[in-house]
């Protein structure tokens, strides 16, 4: 869905069209599902955090602002809501993984092999060198290439300055060259 057919579905879902706010759930379910998962690994959870933030931007419509560009909104939202309702559960003293500000993603092998679409060797050191990068790194490499969103976009989502998010992303992509470079040489020491 491009920004500005969402742009018009969110105008459209304040002014109280029930239909609209369906084609917004049904376009980013999917990308607030995965996300959600990268940050809390529970899956229902964060189904239940999804549906429960459409049932709130419904109720609350009439005072929502407008917003250009959707998705990072509702990842914002989404992350917001997924801390304050492990919080409370918390609070109940039910047990689930604890929530942080930290973003914990363990890329499968399975995500390069459809993402790179390179050889198995590439993949796993690819995939151990991103396991070095710290968890801030991965969350930004990972709404920066997998989400496609601007430095401005990401700096919403994580509650960052956009140069904070420049050199994460510029640090993180050092340390995987350096870390691939260092790989590919000891292969070639091996061979």
């Amino acid at each position: 869905m491009t920004d500005e057919n969402s742009a018009r579905l969110w105008e459209a879902f304040r002014s109280g069209e029930a239909p609209a706010l369906a084609a917004l759930f049904e376009a980013y379910y999917a990308a607030l599902f995965s996300y959600g998962l990268k940050l809390t690994g529970d899956e229902e959870l964060v189904k239940d955090c999804i549906q429960n933030l459409f049932q709130k931007l419904w109720r609350r419509r009439s005072g929502i602002r407008a917003v250009l560009v959707v998705k990072p909104y509702l990842f914002k939202a989404l992350r917001r809501h997924l801390g304050d309702e492990t919080k409370l559960l918390r609070q109940h003293r039910h047990l689930l993984p604890a929530y942080t500000d930290s973003f914990e993603v363990t890329y499968s092998h399975e995500e390069f092999l459809i993402a790179q679409q390179t050889d198995k060797e590439h993949n796993a050191r690819l995939l151990g060198a991103l396991n070095q990068l710290s968890k801030r790194q991965r969350e930004a490499l990972y709404l920066k290439f997998f989400d496609d969103f601007s430095y401005e976009r990401i700096a919403e989502v994580m509650s960052l300055n956009t140069q904070s998010v420049r050199n994460l992303v510029f640090n993180a992509l050092k340390t995987l060259r350096k870390v691939m470079l260092v790989s590919s040489v000891l292969l070639c020491l091996l061979i």
